[in-house]
Parts: C-alpha cells; structure tokens; sequence
C-alpha cells in the first residue's frame, strides 16, 4: 500500500507556523474580557446576610490566560459573556461587570453565595481608551471619560464599609444592593481614613463619564445606602473632590433629582 509523502518544505512550513502562533493572551479574548490583575473580594452576601472578605485569598488572572486562587492553578476564559475557571468545581461562570470587577454566584450547603471582585491594581487600559482633546481653557467635552478621587465627610461615625458603587443619576432610584452594575457605573473598594470620612478612587480602567450627575452609593455586607451627589465637570483631566455625605439616602436621592 502506497503511503502519501509529505513535501519536507511544507512539513517545515507547518512546524514553523506551530512555533509562530502567539500563546494564548487575555486580549485575543476581546474587549469584553476582564483585565489581566489581581482581584480582591470587595463584597461578599450569604442569602441575603453579611458574609466576611477577611479569609478570601485573591483571585489572580494573568495576560497569558492562566489563573490562580489560593493552592488552585488552571486557565480563564471568556464564553458567552461569561468568565470561566477551568478548575473551579463551586463557582461556576462569573459574570463580568466591568473591566476590572467580577461577580460569582453559587449555592452552597443550601445557602445562596454572591461574591463581588475589584481589581484596583489593573495597570493597563482594558480596551484601550484615547484621552479626550482638551479645551484652551483645559476643560474637555461632555463625555470624556476621567479617573475620579473622591473623599467623603459625613457628621456621624461610620464603620464597616466595604465598597462603593458610583451609578448615573438615572438608573440611581433603581440600584439596590448587590445588583448588577448599570450602564455608566462603576464600582471599587471603599477606605475608611477616620471615624468620619471614607475615601475611594477609581482606577485607568474605571472611568466616570465626566460633564454628568451621579449618585455614591456605600456597601455594607448587608446593605447599600446612597450617600452622596457627585456633580462632575466637563474636564478632561482626572478629577478630585471632598463632598458632604449622610446615611439618609432618601434624602440623596431626592436631591440627586433637583
């Protein structure tokens, strides 16, 4: 029986192609995928009661599709919208709410478990965003999209924030706890600097829409309050304020509508 013969020019070609495919990286996922970083527990819910970050190790995605959860190793990818943990048994898919946030979902011992993810040391743009033309007045167009440092006084002691979520001040009446992110939120680690003041800042990859209202909301592991009316500027550069802020949230919320 006559075997084919391979051409060894083209057998060379081949082989060559092989060694030429780039490994697999987070940005041949699309832009959809979540940044390559470090994700840290931000808020984590037990059937609608307070759970602890204390005891969750980070979850570590890396640029060449590899992850690592504790002593866990094994790939992510994204399907469907959908992130995937080839080695996660509990878990299941994690929904991606922003470039640098994740959320899974998963029953346990009959219990409901939600547990949210930030990545708030994400040293890339994800995708990749061009700065907005500034103005001769170095102020920029409604829509240019700006990193945000806020830091929140209030007139009371306050204790056990866990994060923040800054959501245009049309889907504000709306956003409840845990839910997932609007169009135009975005969502980080809040930190407590004294009794009465939390500060929080969004990263590279977590922009605010500037020229706009939005209302800051604060995270308890049981609860979310509107805390705060952030009137953005039209700038094009990064943004920093101190704003007045109370646990009254329906009063927030009316004023946001002013």
């Amino acid at each position: 029986m006559n075997r084919p013969t391979v051409n060894p020019l083209v057998s060379t070609v081949m082989m060559l192609g092989l060694l030429l495919v780039p490994p697999y990286t987070a940005a041949r996922q699309g832009a959809d995928a979540p940044a390559p970083g470090t994700y840290r527990c931000s808020s984590y819910n037990v059937s609608g009661s307070g759970g602890s970050c204390r005891n969750m190790q980070p979850l570590k995605l890396n640029a060449d599709g590899s992850y690592q959860h504790s002593s866990t190793r094994g790939r992510w990818s994204v399907r469907g919208g959908k992130l995937l943990l080839s080695e996660s048994r509990l878990w299941g898919a994690g929904e991606i709410l922003g470039h640098d946030t994740l959320r899974f979902e998963y029953d346990y011992r009959d219990r409901r478990h939600v547990v949210t993810w930030v990545c708030q040391g994400c040293a890339v743009a994800w995708p990749p965003r061009l700065p907005a033309p500034a103005t001769a007045d170095g102020s920029g167009p409604t829509g240019a999209p700006i990193g945000v440092s806020l830091i929140l006084r209030f007139d009371r002691a306050i204790g056990g924030v866990s994060s923040f979520v800054i959501v245009p001040v049309a889907h504000a009446r709306g956003y409840t706890h845990n839910a997932p992110l609007p169009r135009g939120a975005v969502q980080g680690l809040a930190r407590e600097t004294g009794p009465t003041t939390v500060a929080l800042t969004t990263n590279r990859d977590n922009r605010l829409v500037s020229g706009r209202r939005y209302v800051v909301f604060l995270s308890w592991p049981r609860e979310t309050i509107p805390v705060a009316v952030l009137d953005l500027p039209a700038v094009a550069e990064d943004y920093s304020a101190t704003l007045a802020a109370t646990l009254d949230g329906a009063g927030v919320l009316a004023r946001s509508a002013r």
